[in-house]
């Protein structure tokens, strides 16, 4: 897979559109799904082209992109229903911050579908959608079955979907992408806890690198967090003509939890502190164990230390120079010192 830098970007003409993601070898796919109160028609991966001809103004039409590296048909889909270049523009730049934006004929809204792996890191995928009259245009950076529930919904005429428009659709999809978000705060929850047990258990090793990947992904889902806040309140603030009055109060609730999960992701940086704190406190009590082992046994050779100096001396005439046990009688002062020592400081409880 090549990598096309954002900085390739630089220099170009406002709304060109550019792809700024992974050119991926995933199957260049777009669905269209139409449904009123009474039907609902499903036609999966057609080109452009044909799914402009089945557009009709009586059922609410969801045209889906499941990858964004398919450029052209993305300039046609824009041609077809109006779509303003620099809308599309941000549609293809993944790097792109969560925001909402407004025009005569669209509401456009943009964020990021985040989710921790397996190896607990944080993965940010680009969602946009164009919200029109009785259509709603949805794009993905990758093919997943996040959106599934939805499509299932519409399917099997659960809930209120298939009685309600496009802007009903969009919050519902919205909505599964903030719910998701939930599942993110978990992933947070059980890594801090992870990383508690870890420091109190092995307080001997030093994890402050797992703790600087943690405080990273934190600061990575708060940046989202805080910008889709904003987008929402914008939204709602606005009152685009695209959505109808009784559908607010379902994006005041999609609000509700975008404000849940960002007070979460303050809790957890608040932890996160606290256990570079910990793991710092560690590291400080293992030093000062091994400089108290050090200076124990440093102390205990001192005594020996001026006992083997003095008979280290080279004068002629010394007492026990000459006598048959001097050298044991050495050997058994020097441990009896040690010994003395070892037992005063166990008494004293230095160790």
């Amino acid at each position: 897979m090549s990598s096309l830098s954002v900085t390739q970007k630089v220099g170009q003409i406002p709304g060109s559109l550019v792809y700024t993601g992974e050119k991926e070898a995933a199957s260049k796919a777009i669905r269209l799904i139409q449904f009123n109160e009474q039907e609902v028609l499903i036609n999966q991966e057609l080109p452009a082209d044909d799914i402009f001809k089945k557009i009709r103004k009586d059922a609410v039409s969801w045209i889906h992109f499941f990858t964004l590296n398919q450029v052209e048909s993305i300039e046609k889909t824009g041609s077809f229903f109006d779509i303003h270049n620099l809308f599309l523009e941000d549609v293809l730049n993944v790097h792109h911050l969560p925001k909402v934006e407004f025009s005569e004929q669209h509401v456009f809204f943009m964020l990021k579908i985040l989710t921790v792996n397996s190896e607990n890191q944080l993965e940010a995928e680009h969602a946009s959608f164009i919200l029109g009259d009785h259509y709603l245009i949805s794009f993905k950076e990758q093919r997943a079955e996040l959106l599934k529930p939805v499509t299932e919904r519409i399917l099997k005429n659960i809930g209120k979907v298939r009685k309600k428009g496009a802007d009903y659709l969009f919050y519902l999809l919205t909505d599964t992408i903030v719910d998701n978000y939930l599942v993110m705060v978990e992933e947070f929850s059980h890594r801090v806890e992870e990383l508690e047990d870890l420091l109190i258990d092995y307080p001997d090793r030093n994890r402050i690198g797992e703790i600087h990947d943690l405080k990273k992904n934190l600061l990575t889902a708060r940046k989202y967090i805080i910008h889709l806040r904003e987008a929402i309140v914008n939204l709602i603030k606005e009152e685009p003509d695209q959505i109808e009055e009784d559908n607010y109060k379902y994006l005041q609730d999609m609000l509700d939890h975008v404000k849940f999960v960002y007070e979460s992701i303050e809790t957890f940086r608040e932890d996160q502190k606290s256990l570079v704190e910990l793991n710092n406190s560690n590291m400080n009590n293992s030093l000062n164990q091994v400089m108290k082992t050090l200076t124990i046994i440093a102390t205990i050779f001192i005594p020996l230390t001026f006992v083997a100096g003095i008979y280290g001396m080279n004068f002629e005439y010394m007492p026990e120079l000459a006598w048959k046990y001097g050298y044991a009688g050495v050997w058994g002062i020097m441990i009896v010192l040690s010994g003395l020592m070892v037992w005063y400081m166990k008494r004293k409880r230095w160790f």
